[in-house]
């Protein structure tokens, strides 16, 4: 930021936000809540949409369960045999039910990367040998995301900021909203690139110029799409780009409406069919895109 460069880095909202914290600044660092009151579940569905769907399933149960225990017009024993009855459900859509028991847990967490040097989190003292059940679900689901959103990311997040912080005050960006830093490391992460950007980094060879029929429903398409697609087929990555590749396009030859193009991504070397409309090459690009994705 200091000399204007942009640095490839897509960091989440979540953590930007915990980057620039005043709150965590003031915070002691032993404490026990360090980012508790600024992270939640939606915080992890952001970053791990599978693992906060399925905590939220705990929280579902766990709703189902407190409400049975909170209804006087139940026996102490109905109340036992409603709770045993009690089915968790699997996702969103039906993916089926199954009782807490079922699940098979016990208190421990796995590490996300096998080059870590440990096999598992214990949540609780000698955690592996505790299942998680209908009794103790509640503090399954308190112990996880306590784990996901504050005791497993206090140390990265605090060297991280203390790391920046030498380089680049955070005092000085704490006008700025998340998102807006963002954009101060990154750039524009979705940018939207028009028809004068496209003509003036795409360079047409090898039987098209840049009056040539195929070269400009190229450029047509390519102005209409989102361009996180087209940097995917170019560059094979999800990198986010300020501008479009320099890119050089050339004719297929003996291609057809029914072909598709190819790509060098090293050099960013497009060879397109000479498709007969805009909408047939747009077709074409994208199919071919979904392709290298795929693989």
């Amino acid at each position: 930021m200091q000399d204007n460069r942009l640095v490839d880095i897509p960091l989440s909202t979540t953590f930007l936000r915990l980057m620039l914290s005043p709150e965590i600044t003031k915070s002691s660092h032993s404490s026990n809540s360090y980012f508790s009151p600024l992270t939640t579940i939606d915080d992890l569905a952001q970053i791990h949409p599978l693992k906060a769907n399925f905590l939220r399933s705990l929280q579902q149960f766990i709703q189902q369960k407190q409400a049975i225990e909170n209804d006087c017009k139940l026996t102490e024993s109905a109340k036992k045999e409603s709770i045993a009855g009690l089915k968790l459900k699997l996702g969103e859509q039906d993916h089926g039910e199954c009782s807490v028991d079922d699940l098979g847990l016990s208190f421990v967490l796995n590490p996300p990367s096998s080059i870590f040097a440990y096999k598992e989190i214990e949540l609780v003292e000698q955690g592996s040998k505790v299942d998680v059940t209908a009794d103790n679900v509640e503090e399954y689901v308190e112990k996880c995301l306590d784990f996901y959103l504050n005791t497993g990311i206090r140390e990265q997040v605090t060297a991280f900021r203390q790391g920046f912080d030498l380089v680049f005050p955070l005092s000085s960006l704490t006008a700025f909203t998340p998102s807006e830093v963002q954009v101060l490391l990154s750039g524009e992460q979705c940018p939207q690139w028009t028809r004068d950007d496209i003509m003036k980094y795409t360079e047409p060879k090898l039987g098209y110029s840049r009056d040539s029929a195929g070269f400009l429903h190229f450029v047509t398409s390519y102005a209409k799409v989102s361009a996180v697609y087209y940097w995917l087929f170019f560059t094979s990555t999800r990198r986010s780009c300020q501008s479009p590749p320099r890119l050089t396009v050339v004719r297929k030859v003996g291609s057809g409406d029914g072909s598709f193009p190819s790509v060098n991504t090293c050099v960013h070397y497009l060879k397109l069919p000479e498709y007969s409309c805009a909408e047939i090459l747009r077709e074409r690009l994208l199919a071919a895109t979904y392709e290298r994705v795929s693989t």
